[in-house]
């Protein structure tokens, strides 16, 4: 028996990366799983991998960053799964612009994607899962979320991302006893877009990361799956840090 058999699961952001690998992890782990994203092209791909992997998908598409959308694709999945145990918020955007060349737009755009979708998808999950005295919610932050770690020129998304670090720990004392609410915090991992960058921006990348690489889509995924799992029941409020040792460093 799987470690999350019978149970049924819906994935932000999961036609690519960190969101694809999560939906093949969970769906070997015997979870009922959906897939959310703004792009049916890329939801299709991915069913079809899983399908290919002998697995089954449904998917849902909608931006998460609009009420409509979030509580259509939540009913939507309630409607066909019967109920929703866990939701993972991996849906994000991330636009690189210099401080003094980023738009108003720009910063807004992000934070309505990474900040109000996670918000959105939390309050409709969350009343079925309270209706059920049972949930699971993991959100994917950012290790650049880390006061810390901040890197000029994606202010925005790293604002982001510490806001859903916070957002995660508030959440967990608003939904408990009956949800646990926790963040993985991936570091450098092997996206589309990280490996599409120069060879010599993914050398000084690794340079400050002590494991010397980037985390796997897949490493990330087990992450996620243990904080989704039985295995975390006693875990709520909590960030879990993934990034190849990349956050050990002074800055």
């Amino acid at each position: 028996m799987g470690r999350l058999e019978g149970l049924n699961a819906l994935i932000t952001g999961g036609g690519r990366g960190i969101g694809a690998a999560t939906a093949l992890r969970f769906a070997r782990e015997g979870a009922r799983v959906g897939i959310m994203g703004k792009g049916q092209k890329t939801l299709d791909e991915t069913r079809r991998r899983l399908a290919d992997a002998g697995y089954e998908v449904a998917t849902f598409t909608g931006d998460v960053g609009r009420k409509e959308d979030a509580t259509a694709a939540v009913e939507a999945f309630v409607g066909q799964f019967g109920g929703i145990d866990i939701l993972v918020n991996n849906a994000g955007i991330n636009m690189g612009r210099p401080f003094f060349e980023k738009t108003a737009d720009e910063w807004a755009e992000t934070m309505r994607v990474n900040v109000t979708g996670t918000f959105l998808m939390c309050q409709a999950a969350a009343r079925h899962m309270i209706a059920a005295k049972k949930g699971t919610i993991v959100n994917v932050a950012s290790v650049r979320g880390i006061t810390h770690l901040g890197r000029e020129g994606v202010m925005d998304y790293l604002a982001s991302k510490a806001a859903v670090i916070n957002m995660t720990a508030t959440l967990a004392k608003q939904l408990a006893p009956e949800i646990t609410v926790n963040a993985v915090a991936p570091g450098h991992t092997e996206t589309d877009m990280f490996l599409s960058l120069a060879p010599e921006i993914k050398t000084n990348m690794m340079a400050g990361t002590y494991l010397k690489r980037a985390a796997k889509p897949e490493e990330i995924a087990g992450v996620i799956l243990f904080l989704a799992s039985p295995d975390a029941a006693c875990i709520t409020g909590q960030t879990i840090v993934a990034d190849c040792g990349f956050s050990l460093k002074a800055g």
